[in-house]
């Protein structure tokens, strides 16, 4: 089984990281990584806020999809089994879990139990492009979702888990472990770890900019006008 990274490892710089996007929504975020020239990172909007607050933190990865025919879990690690569960219990505060599962809406992969407990280690939210339930729980137990839909149906037959802590597409974006994620209404977008801290200080950057610009717009400047002042993009 592929084991989780140290948590001492898998931190190390990463808090400051994170710090450095504190007041910076996913669209800004975006704006920097366009104009960085970076891929988008943004994933596709069927996955959407259903509930919390909005986060930013470090990734922890989960590839569950669905198996091939007459597949069952032991061929892809009897170990793996609970391998989400895995990632939950050994979470750190303010990491965000990212639960791919090639898009499948079919069946819900999180619900309560897996909140509480994530929750209870300061968990900030979980992040999948599938479905989940026990939504109506979840800002009682204090954990944002951003996913495709909600099902009462559970994944029990055909859904296996393939990896834990290890790079997955998820709503087609690449994530790997530690990769800075950050969501709100907007969407999700996915920053890589190694250019997190360029992108955070262009998104400050852009973020002043739009703000003297609408100063601007608001004591009378015409759109075009201020658009060809402030030069963002």
């Amino acid at each position: 089984m592929m084991q989780a990274a140290d948590p001492a490892d898998r931190r190390h710089g990463g808090d400051a990281l994170v710090e450095n996007f504190a007041g910076l929504g996913a669209a800004i975020v975006f704006d920097a990584m366009h104009a960085m020239g970076l891929p988008n990172g943004v994933m596709d909007a069927r996955v959407r806020h259903l509930s919390g607050a909005p986060v930013a933190g470090l990734a922890r990865t989960v590839d569950r999809s669905t198996a091939a025919a007459n597949a069952r879990q032991p061929s892809f690690g009897a170990d793996l089994a609970m391998g989400t569960q895995q990632v939950i219990d050994s979470a750190r505060p303010g990491e965000i879990l990212v639960i791919t599962l090639g898009g499948d809406a079919s069946g819900a992969t999180w619900g309560a139990n897996m909140a509480t407990r994530a929750a209870a280690l300061g968990v900030q939210a979980v992040i999948t492009d599938g479905a989940v339930r026990d939504i109506a729980e979840m800002p009682a137990i204090g954990i944002s979702v951003y996913a495709q839909g909600t099902s009462p149906r559970v994944n029990f037959q055909h859904i296996v888990t393939r990896s834990i802590d290890e790079p997955v597409m998820c709503g087609g974006v690449l994530v790997a472990p530690g990769d800075i994620v950050i969501a709100d209404r907007d969407g999700v977008i996915v920053v890589p770890a190694a250019q997190a801290q360029e992108v955070a200080q262009r998104a400050q950057a852009l973020q002043e900019t739009e703000q003297r610009m609408q100063a601007a717009i608001r004591d009378g400047a015409g759109l075009v006008d201020a658009i060809r002042l402030y030069k963002i993009r």
